[in-house]
């Protein structure tokens, strides 16, 4: 196979592949030739061909499945995940259960809380002293069944101490926001910070993701006027989620329309 580009051959097949399947040629669970068929058709070695499909699977396009063949995978997020509207009205439950449901599916979550004590980073981001003591709960969430999302969030058990939120999952309401407002702690504001990077192997095994999807890393912290109450991390699957912001403005004055 003749290069005039510079490129390798298995780098100018998993061109055409790659082209092929974003061009919508080969649709979502369509199969790819074989590689004796996919060897003819481009004049190339074995080799050559697992190089070219690897690098596919490497970047989430296609998946392989033992001893039937390899297939292109969904490439659209199923669904938004609404970041800059998501309390756009104060919530009186679960967020995750009240998405789950519009979607038409089943959430449920599994979930583990513990007593620590708060790291150096753990302690900045909820503005208390390193080894001061925080509730710790880890989460998996599902949406009917497929896991969707992991989270690790951390409350000052100062605050939340002898309250019925101590244990997150055993007070009386679901979601951070119901939980606070029933100790006459109001959220007023939450902030976010997202990454994206390479999952990591437990990572990849809880959530189930394809070999070369990274996954979101968002950093939420729910405040009280200036005060921290609640810091957490959560991470989904990037090609599960498109992150969809809503943004407020300020209601338009005169004086915004002089010069």
């Amino acid at each position: 196979m003749a290069s005039k580009t510079g490129k390798s051959a298995y780098e100018q097949v998993a061109a055409d592949l790659r082209a092929q399947i974003t061009d919508g040629d080969l649709a979502t669970g369509d199969q790819i030739p074989s590689e004796a068929e996919l060897m003819t058709h481009y004049g190339v070695s074995r080799i050559v061909v697992r190089m070219a499909v690897d690098r596919l699977q490497s970047e989430g396009l296609v998946v392989k499945r033992q001893g039937v063949g390899t297939f292109v995978r969904e490439q659209a997020p199923p669904s938004k995940r609404i970041a800059g509207d998501l309390y756009g009205v104060r919530p009186k439950g679960s967020p995750v259960k009240a998405a789950a449901a519009r979607a038409g599916q089943q959430a449920e979550w599994e979930y583990s809380s513990r007593a620590t004590i708060a790291t150096r980073a753990v302690a900045e981001r909820l503005a208390i002293e390193p080894g001061a003591e925080v509730m710790r709960t880890t989460y998996t969430f599902f949406a009917d069944d497929k896991p969707i999302k992991l989270s690790t969030s951390y409350e000052p058990l100062d605050l939340t101490r002898g309250t019925p939120i101590e244990q997150p999952e055993a007070s009386p309401v679901s979601g951070v926001v119901p939980r606070f407002d029933l100790i006459g702690q109001h959220i007023t504001h939450v902030t976010e910070d997202v990454v994206a990077r390479a999952a990591r192997p437990h990572e990849v095994e809880q959530l189930e993701v394809a070999p070369g999807v990274p996954v979101f890393v968002i950093t939420r912290t729910y405040f009280v006027g200036n005060q921290p109450v609640e810091t957490c991390d959560i991470i989904t699957a990037a090609d599960r989620y498109a992150l969809s912001y809503t943004i407020p403005l300020p209601p338009f004055s005169e004086e915004d329309g002089e010069a």
